[in-house]
């Protein structure tokens, strides 16, 4: 397996555009919300989602300032998800330091995720297909919060006891109710990311539809690998680990049908690294 630096060097350049671009986007015109921004760009990720978005884009086309929009706008969904989802669960850290919750307050963090959600929606505002593709995922990653919520199930250890009075019936397929709520939760986000980036660059329906197949599996499979490694939800855990060998080959499968190149077999490896990751 190769290390995710190595997958992403044809795009090295295109991520590199997009920090700047990112980082540039963050900046807000108070000191208190800017504080907070430029500390959250001290805690960044793996870049997954940008990286989905750049990959997509230049595997029809090149990434153009459309394509670093929508990839600076799926970074701000994600980081203001994972803002609220501190103050939720309470937790005191975020990739190995203190959490915006834990450093700023509650208050801060939740003004702080609302900042980047609507600056986000700005950002891409003039762009009509990205803008209604990436609204209806909103739509789909707040129900399936609520549904996670609402059966107790938990991807980081956390339990949510909703009171049982409102609790949603649970479906009778652990496995079903399971894939339906990380595919909304997490693949839809992932889907999007594909689609747009093939948006960007001027993708037919045809094209963007197969991208967007492919990212709603590896959205699954990075949930699936995810829960295996840090869920103590021993249910997740067995469900993941049961169904994360058919779900690689899936997301395998739905890149067979594209032009071998540089950028697909990019795609490829970010696949098995997705699958066989440690952390």
């Amino acid at each position: 397996m190769k290390n995710l630096n190595d997958i992403i060097l044809p795009i090295a350049a295109e991520l590199a555009q997009f920090e700047a671009f990112f980082a540039q986007t963050l900046k807000a015109e108070t000191e208190p919300m800017d504080t907070i921004m430029r500390y959250m760009l001290e805690t960044k990720g793996k870049r997954l989602r940008p990286i989905l978005v750049l990959l997509s884009a230049k595997l029809f086309g090149e990434p153009n300032e459309k394509t670093l929009r929508a990839a600076t706008f799926v970074e701000m969904v994600h980081s203001a998800t994972l803002i609220h989802d501190d103050v939720v669960d309470d937790s005191d850290l975020r990739r190995g330091k203190a959490s915006v919750k834990t450093h700023f307050g509650n208050l801060s963090a939740v003004l702080a995720g609302d900042y980047l959600l609507a600056k986000a929606m700005l950002l891409i505002a003039n762009d009509a297909d990205i803008l209604n593709e990436m609204l209806h995922t909103s739509l789909a990653m707040s129900e399936g919060e609520l549904m996670q919520n609402n059966v107790g199930l938990s991807y980081h250890g956390s339990r949510h006891d909703a009171n049982p009075k409102t609790r949603l019936p649970q479906c009778d397929s652990p496995t079903k109710q399971y894939l339906d709520i990380i595919t909304r939760k997490t693949a839809m986000l992932m889907r999007s990311c594909c689609a747009t980036g093939a948006m960007s660059v001027g993708a037919n329906g045809e094209q963007i539809e197969r991208i967007s197949n492919f990212g709603l599996h590896f959205g699954q499979l990075f949930q699936m690998r995810d829960d295996i490694l840090d869920s103590d939800n021993t249910e997740n855990v067995a469900l993941a680990t049961q169904l994360l060998s058919t779900c690689q080959q899936k997301t395998l499968d739905s890149l067979k049908d594209f032009s071998d190149s540089v950028t697909l077999n990019a795609l490829k490896e970010l696949v098995v690294y997705c699958a066989e990751r440690k952390r």
